[in-house]
């Protein structure tokens, strides 16, 4: 890196252990002066590894009745990705009105007290609608609110793009799709003729993708992992199975899930809600499925040939932390940590897009966002094309 880069200052909400810090530090052109969780552990491995950052454990909604946060450093930009618990396909879908859905506010509080010139968002697609077809519906009602309360969050507005990404597709050895949005402060972006491309994907066919096989055996590409480093690193605990789940684990074939057992060994009840991932083996052909930070029996993440649940060291390879990246706190601790994270190479692919757009290192392409909303915009834009998944389902062609 030259001495002519430019560097950014960044502030984080709901930090959690650092894969979105992590992504923008392997940029080079990004440093986190303050973060913030609830999560003592998380700050515990937050600080761990970034120890130049000032980081603030405690509840969001409180962070500006103390003295000292009011004092934080000024920032260029604010990462935040609040909890998805209550949008998540596995959550309890309260949406806004649960006790996540409304964190979203502390971030616009954040947004208007610090008036950064851009800010990422990250959470579950679910947030979303498919299309403005559903105008009427609370999905749409309530994207549009946290959309327009964004775009209001400065005097200058803020302009806001939103996409669907797929992370396996940046090379994320997981499928884990997620709304990014992406916004630029209304006089800063006209100022500086801001011209944001969503980042291009490394793998356009399945076949390509990352298998969770080459992430646990071998290390993702783009990270620090080897067999050699894996052997060394931190987290490894194996979790105890009972008889029970020993029995359903060793009568599972790789990429099965106990529903496909069919009660054939009179196993008692797993969970009244049939989720396609309790007590499923991975594919070691495919990219995992996704890696989620709550959850009782059934949803650890289970290995394609071993009768086990991964280790924490295994499922942080498929969030794509290096190898010597720690995390403190008890083995539930750690596994909370790693499922609420961001993956760190899809940070990485989605900050070096914004960097791009920031020093105009693009030249100007019309480009497609699923959905755009002007500065103090009371309407959404929608230009996303919808076509039919493998499962006949909905989804974004980008």
């Amino acid at each position: 890196m030259n001495n002519k880069t430019k560097m950014y200052d960044l502030g984080e909400l709901f930090c959690g252990p650092g894969g979105f810090a992590e992504g923008a530090r392997k940029t080079g052109f990004f440093k986190h002066v303050w973060a913030n969780d609830i999560d003592e552990k998380a700050c515990e491995t937050f600080k761990f590894h970034h120890p130049e950052c000032e980081v603030i454990s405690g509840d969001v909604n409180k962070i500006f009745l103390n003295k000292e946060a009011k004092n934080l450093k000024k920032i260029d930009g604010l990462l935040f990705g609040f909890p998805c618990n209550d949008f998540s396909l596995v959550g309890k879908k309260n949406k806004l009105e649960g006790d996540f859905g409304g964190l979203y506010k502390a971030a616009v509080k954040t947004l208007k007290h610090f008036q950064p010139k851009f800010f990422i968002a990250e959470n579950v697609t679910a947030i979303s609608p498919i299309n403005k077809k559903n105008e009427t519906s609370e999905v749409y009602k309530n994207f549009l609110k946290i959309m327009s309360d964004l775009a209001k969050a400065s005097e200058f507005g803020y302009k806001v793009y939103a996409d669907r990404f797929k992370f396996e597709e940046y090379g994320v050895p997981q499928s884990r799709h997620r709304m990014i949005l992406v916004g630029y402060r209304g006089d800063f972006f006209e100022k500086n003729k801001i011209n944001y491309i969503k980042p291009k994907k490394l793998f356009e066919n399945k076949e390509d993708f990352i298998s969770c096989k080459t992430a646990l055996e071998e290390g993702v590409p783009g990270t620090k992992q080897s067999p050699s480093s894996l052997k060394k690193a931190a987290n490894q605990e194996l979790t105890k199975h009972s008889k029970d789940v020993l029995l359903r684990l060793e009568n599972t074939k790789e990429g099965q899930n106990v529903w496909d057992l069919e009660d054939k060994f009179g196993l008692p009840g797993v969970t009244k809600a049939r989720m396609s991932h309790i007590y499923k083996k991975l594919d070691r052909n495919k990219p995992s499925y996704t890696v989620t930070g709550s959850g009782g029996g059934g949803t650890h993440v289970y290995h394609y040939e071993e009768n086990r649940a991964l280790t924490n060291r295994e499922r942080a390879r498929l969030q794509t932390f290096d190898d010597s990246y720690e995390f403190k706190g008890s083995k539930e601790e750690v596994r909370k940590q790693i499922g609420m994270a961001v993956p760190v190479l899809a940070a990485k692919h989605i900050l070096k897009a914004v960097y791009k757009s920031l020093n105009k290192n693009e030249e100007f392409i019309k480009s497609h966002h699923d959905w755009m909303i002007d500065p103090f915009g009371k309407s959404l834009n929608f230009t996303g094309q919808v076509k039919l998944n493998d499962e006949n389902q909905m989804d974004f062609n980008f």
